[in-house]
């Protein structure tokens, strides 16, 4: 399941990342037994149009296409509010998700009072007013339990918000089974949750019961490599491509995967043959582009990584793309040698965001803590608590004033950093914990557990360290070395 335009760097980015995907469904989607939620529009012909992108995006997973049905359906009916927020959440454009957004507010009085509440819930969680969109997403998912519009909206915004066990809690209690959608939805749930054995098997349900469509061996693809199958991934890479030899998606995840699995210069050669084939949508691209830079990363080429990442960083700038700049400039200073030069990175950083006018709210706050969180790191690293500790207290006010979900696992990694850094192994845990998607907060949960003398739960984070394998700079740093020693025996 993809939404290729997910910024995942960024959105996500804090989904690691993510994955980059939205989830979603529609009246033209068989539907489970209970009350469906409403599209209110004057337009039968908008209607239509609505429907067919949403079955496009959900059950064929086709961007463009729904982005394009969306588009003539509000050029039918520009007071169809649900089609703005539905517009809002699958762009690939983050101007666009901005305007959208904004106009489904203005004409949310043209719209049920269901779908007022949908627009609402997401006007709020764009505010930064988490806790009303916590409870506006509830009365939604309550009122509405089996409806799988309702359902897939909820598990989007669950996945934004990193709550992925409750995201597969709403899937498995919707009781909705019958739905390739479904399938490819729980499937990444449970990759993003590392199940990976799960994940495979759910894939494969799904990949079964679309045996024509290329997005299904893709998805099967992404699932094999993440359960460190690189070969059998390539060849459903590839087999997607045999069916849509369009299908940049797959050209990119061949590349993934030769990288994953030691093959920095083969990983290059598919990079760049994507990048002359095709042209992926903006934030695509630079999904991408970070991916092949990171593969000099993995082979620790410092010189050869800053020039692919700065590379990126000016055409970032160049695009006006501020906050994209920023998230270019935080990974950099994180594969730094030098703390010294990772904190120079970080100003960079720093400067870039201050000029982000075009980003959403939430995901400059969102990427201004991630910056944050790896000043406490570099600090720690450089043994600053002169610094370390003043930028932990930022971490901490923006934490209790956020209300944020994302920001506050920010801040539960970098107090981990700090007390480990000082020693503190069991406040360490505490704080890691509730950070232990994110792979540095993750190494150090493994040595505090450690040094704390449970070993057992060290063990256990040890092999869930060992075992991931994903496509970020966090991954090429940490879980490269750690196997080495993992499989020696030589960890410390």
């Amino acid at each position: 399941m993809r939404k290729t335009a997910f910024a995942s760097t960024l959105r996500h980015a804090a989904l690691p990342a993510i994955v980059a995907f939205a989830l979603l469904s529609s009246a033209a989607v068989a539907r489970a037994s209970g009350p469906s939620f409403p599209l209110t529009t004057k337009s039968p012909e908008a209607r239509r149009l609505a429907d067919e992108a949403v079955n496009l995006f959900f059950e064929r997973l086709s961007t463009p296409a729904a982005i394009s049905k969306l588009h003539q359906a509000i050029a039918a009916d520009a007071q169809f509010a649900m089609a703005h927020q539905l517009l809002a959440i699958i762009s690939m454009d983050t101007a666009e998700q901005i305007a959208e957004q904004q106009k489904a507010f203005a004409t949310r009085q043209f719209a049920s009072s269901a779908e007022r509440a949908a627009i609402q819930w997401h006007q709020d969680s764009v505010d930064r007013n988490s806790i009303d969109a916590i409870t506006g997403m509830n009365e939604i998912l309550r009122e509405y339990p089996q409806d799988k519009l309702v359902v897939y909206m909820c598990v989007w915004w669950l996945f934004s918000q990193s709550q992925l066990d409750r995201a597969l809690a709403v899937l498995e209690q919707s009781g909705i089974g019958d739905s390739p959608g479904m399938l490819n939805a729980k499937a990444y749930t449970y990759a993003s949750l590392r199940q990976y054995d799960k994940a495979v098997e759910t894939i494969a349900k799904y990949a079964a019961s679309l045996p024509g469509e290329p997005n299904s061996q893709d998805s099967y693809g992404e699932m094999l490599r993440y359960a460190g199958k690189f070969d059998e991934s390539i060849q459903h890479y590839q087999a997607a491509l045999k069916l849509d030899p369009s299908f940049y998606p797959s050209q990119f995840g061949v590349a993934d995967s030769y990288s994953l699995k030691g093959d920095q210069a083969q990983a290059r050669r598919e990079y760049a043959a994507g990048f002359e084939k095709f042209h992926p949508a903006e934030h695509d691209e630079v999904r991408f582009r970070v991916r092949e830079a990171t593969t000099y990363v993995r082979e620790s080429d410092w010189q050869g990584a800053d020039r692919a990442f700065q590379a990126i960083a000016d055409k970032e700038h160049a695009r006006q793309n501020s906050q994209l700049e920023a998230d270019i400039y935080r990974q950099m200073a994180l594969y730094q040698p030098d703390p010294k030069r990772g904190m120079e990175f970080l100003d960079r950083a720093d400067a870039a965001l201050k000029n982000a006018k075009t980003a959403i709210r939430r995901d400059v706050q969102h990427e201004a803590a991630n910056i944050l969180r790896a000043r406490v790191q570099l600090g720690a690293r450089l043994q600053d608590k002169a610094s370390t500790r003043p930028n932990l207290d930022r971490r901490r006010q923006m934490a209790q004033t956020a209300n944020d979900s994302v920001i506050e696992r920010f801040y539960h990694g970098a107090s981990g950093a700090l007390l480990f850094a000082e020693g503190d192994y069991n406040r360490a845990i505490a704080h890691l914990e509730q950070d232990a998607r994110n792979l540095f907060s993750l190494q150090l949960l493994v040595k505090a557990y450690g040094k704390s003398g449970d070993l057992t739960s060290a063990r256990r984070a040890a092999a869930t360290l060992a075992a991931c394998n994903e496509t970020s700079v966090e991954h090429a740093l940490v879980v490269l070395a750690f196997r080495k020693c993992h499989q020696a025996g030589s960890c410390d």
